[in-house]
């Protein structure tokens, strides 16, 4: 990844971890400036793509929330 961006097809995992062992992969599909100016990114879920949200690319690149996958 490169410094300080988000871009498609990054993946992300959770810093934290999950309760079931090991923490969901997060593929960025989508990278937006939401109506608040804040750039957000749209992630889906590696293993099932129903499962999507939204996070800030701010929070994606914090260190202490997420981790690039792979």
């Amino acid at each position: 990844m490169r410094a300080a961006s988000v871009a498609l097809e990054d993946r992300f995992v959770s810093a934290t971890g999950s309760a079931l062992g090991r923490a969901a992969e997060w593929r960025v599909v989508q990278v937006f400036e939401g109506g608040d100016g804040v750039r957000y990114a749209r992630l889906v879920n590696a293993a099932d793509q129903s499962l999507t949200k939204t996070v800030a690319t701010g929070a994606l690149l914090d260190r202490n929330l997420f981790r690039q996958a792979g």
